[in-house]
């Protein structure tokens, strides 16, 4: 097993991005990533391309698909066929599980893209879009908040550029994910929830190595374990125990959040 880095958000000419689906595959790999899940917005149509595509990059293409609509939006992510956006939420997460994909709530507190969708609380997806390109501020917590009272039991962080245009602000692989990975099997290491979230593939990072936190290139920063307790990281690679489950962070001095794991 290794962890592998990627970007679970990005966007070709398939829906409003403005690569094609080779172009992007080679703009990851030139990015440093593992893999990339292309999720373009309510259409699986980009799916047939991404074996070869991702073949000549050298790097691994996930399909995907973001479900979009006014009130929310959300990524299903593997080969399940197309997700109806006209039906109700718990339907989209019931028809992804029926056929071994996986359902992530995207930027959730993202302006007019904000999740305003109903979802019984039974039916909410573990997975959440925590770090999304639009937290230009991390020092902002409402996020962090928001994934405290999201579910019980506690949510999967995943990250994603959204990415679109190379002309716009937002940059392939920032934030980048990590995927703790038998081979290649990205979406097996996502149900598992074996994950990282950090600003880009060179960042500062949080690893969690089966009850230990390792920190890595965050020397004079701060971990936060999920039941507040904090400890001063101090080398560039530093072991600390866990606190069971839940999501642990890096913070700076000025509780600006750098690295996120479950």
């Amino acid at each position: 097993m290794r962890w592998l880095a990627g970007d679970l958000h990005s966007h070709t000419v398939h829906s409003d991005g403005t690569l094609t689906v080779h172009e992007l595959a080679c703009l990851a790999a030139s990015r440093g990533l593992d893999f990339l899940a292309v999720t373009d917005h309510n259409t699986v149509s980009h799916h047939p391309e991404l074996p070869a595509a991702g073949a000549h990059a050298g790097v691994l293409l996930l399909p995907g698909q973001e479900v979009t609509t006014d009130f929310g939006h959300a990524n299903v992510f593997g080969d399940t066929g197309w997700v109806d956006f006209r039906r109700p939420s718990a339907d989209w997460a019931a028809f992804a599980d029926a056929r071994g994909g996986l359902m992530s709530i995207n930027h959730p507190l993202s302006g007019d893209c904000a999740w305003r969708r109903p979802l019984p609380p039974a039916s909410r997806p573990r997975y959440a879009e925590i770090w999304h390109s639009s937290w230009w501020d991390r020092r902002w917590g409402a996020p962090l908040a928001w994934a405290d009272v999201w579910r019980p039991g506690g949510v999967v962080p995943l990250g994603g550029s959204d990415f679109h245009d190379p002309a716009q602000h937002k940059t392939l692989g920032e934030p980048v994910t990590w995927v703790l990975a038998e081979g290649e099997d990205v979406l097996g290491g996502l149900a598992a929830g074996r994950t990282s979230v950090s600003a880009s593939p060179d960042a500062p990072v949080l690893l969690r190595i089966d009850d230990e936190m390792i920190a890595i290139g965050a020397d004079g920063t701060v971990l936060v374990r999920p039941d507040g307790r904090r400890a001063a990281i101090r080398g560039d690679r530093v072991a600390a125990p866990a606190a069971g489950p839940g999501m642990h962070r890096l913070e700076t001095h000025e509780n600006e959040v750098i690295a996120l794991c479950g």
